[in-house]
């Protein structure tokens, strides 16, 4: 009788327990000016806006509502701390044994910074909201996707799985990688840009640097290219891909697998391999 009711009253407090998990924090912190936030999480709808303030402010929510039969133990918590002149902000947690039953999950992640610190995150299944911060700006990110504007950095690297990064300006150097992800970035003014896509779409539009060097990676992906303003090279070589381009590009060479353009009479060098895919170009004027 005694290890029946034990039993019970052990499998009801298993339950409970698994019932209501919240977790909030609502601090200020200081960080350098020049400085950079570097945070990993995991499934968080984050929000991050720069401003004229000289300090981050970081409000985390978040709650798990469940009803299943639980054993072990549920841990959540984020970790804040100071790391010479950064702020690194990571999530710690530890997931029980669920046997039956429902989970509910709400994470949310807002934090105001200075708009001159830049940007280390990593996530996986987050997505990203990140408005006027002109740092550099680093994501690695499984699963995801990610919205910027007014960003005015020098410096962006985006490597995304499966996930979408849209951009309403960019300056400075470009890197991307992403795997069944699309891109697109509108009024660029790159001087190098280095862009790997596959199965996905990539749509760039940039001016051409004087000396400027792009290149551009695709398997059976497509990317196009819209080029506002100056001039050079390109050299395309494409595998089982179809490539167009609008009249203002001059043909010097225009063959199966092999496709050299100019535009204009500029220094900047464009290079673009492309297998199983479609590769589109047009120029100010025909935008």
């Amino acid at each position: 009788m005694k290890v029946t009711l034990l039993f019970q009253f052990v499998f009801v407090a298993l339950i409970s327990f698994a019932q209501n998990k919240e977790f909030n924090l609502d601090k200020t912190y200081k960080i350098a000016l020049e400085g950079k936030i570097e945070m990993s999480s995991d499934d968080a709808d984050i929000t991050i806006i720069g401003s004229n303030r000289k300090d981050v402010h970081v409000n985390i929510h978040h709650k798990v509502t469940a009803k299943r039969l639980t054993f072990g133990s549920e841990d959540f918590s984020v970790e804040v701390f100071s790391r010479n002149d950064d702020l690194i902000i990571q999530e710690r947690s530890r997931a029980n044994i669920s046997v039956m039953g429902y989970i509910s999950e709400i994470y949310t992640i807002d934090i105001e910074v200075p708009s001159s610190i830049g940007l280390d995150l990593k996530g996986d299944d987050d997505d990203y909201m990140i408005r006027n911060v002109d740092g550099d700006i680093v994501m690695r990110v499984d699963d995801g996707d990610a919205e910027l504007s007014g960003c005015d950095g020098k410096d962006f690297y985006f490597s995304f799985d499966d996930g979408d990064v849209k951009m309403d300006r960019g300056s400075g150097k470009l890197v991307v990688k992403t795997d069944d992800g699309n891109v697109y970035i509108d009024r660029g003014d790159f001087d190098e840009i280095d862009a790997r896509i596959d199965d996905g779409t990539m749509e760039i539009e940039t001016a051409l640097a004087k000396h400027g060097e792009y290149f551009f990676d695709a398997n059976d992906a497509t990317i196009t290219l819209n080029i506002t303003a100056g001039a050079g090279d390109f050299d395309i070589r494409h595998d089982d891909a179809r490539v167009s381009f609008t009249r203002g590009f001059e043909v010097l060479v225009e063959e199966e697998d092999e496709t050299r353009l100019k535009l204009g009479d500029g220094s900047a060098k464009v290079k673009i391999r492309a297998d199983d895919g479609r590769v589109r170009l047009s120029e100010a004027s025909e935008i």
